[in-house]
């Protein structure tokens, strides 16, 4: 068997970008795919970092899909903006591994009814 190629970050964007439709060319990539790829490695987390953050961001674009360079700038002002540091964001999201390796919950607003309870079947 031959040597895997070590991972980069730009290999991984272009995995996480043809996620779930693989007729894409991978030179762009969509908030939804982003997320997932923040969450599959443990950046998004809904406490420090939300996809409210990363939403506000990225509509900085205006567009629905940002390329490589964008997308570069768009974590930048991610860290930036949530005090985490670039570096090792980078490392993270190089080594997570490719899409769908790890599992991923993504929180529906469905969820939330699951675990409702109404008042009177709440202990105090």
């Amino acid at each position: 068997m031959g040597e895997e190629e070590p991972a980069s970050l730009d290999g991984q964007f272009y995995e996480f970008a043809k996620m779930m439709d693989k007729k894409r060319d991978g030179t762009t990539i969509t908030l939804y795919n982003s997320d997932f790829w923040f969450r599959q490695c443990k950046i998004l987390d809904d406490r420090k970092v939300t996809m409210t953050d990363t939403g506000i961001l990225f509509n900085k674009f205006g567009k629905s899909e940002i390329n490589w360079d964008e997308w570069n700038e768009f974590l930048v002002d991610l860290c930036e903006l949530k005090g985490l540091d670039l570096e090792k964001a980078q490392d993270t999201l190089t080594n997570c591994g490719l899409p769908g390796q790890t599992p991923v919950v993504v929180p529906q607003y469905r969820d939330f009814f699951l675990t409702y309870k109404p008042k009177e079947k709440m202990l105090f």
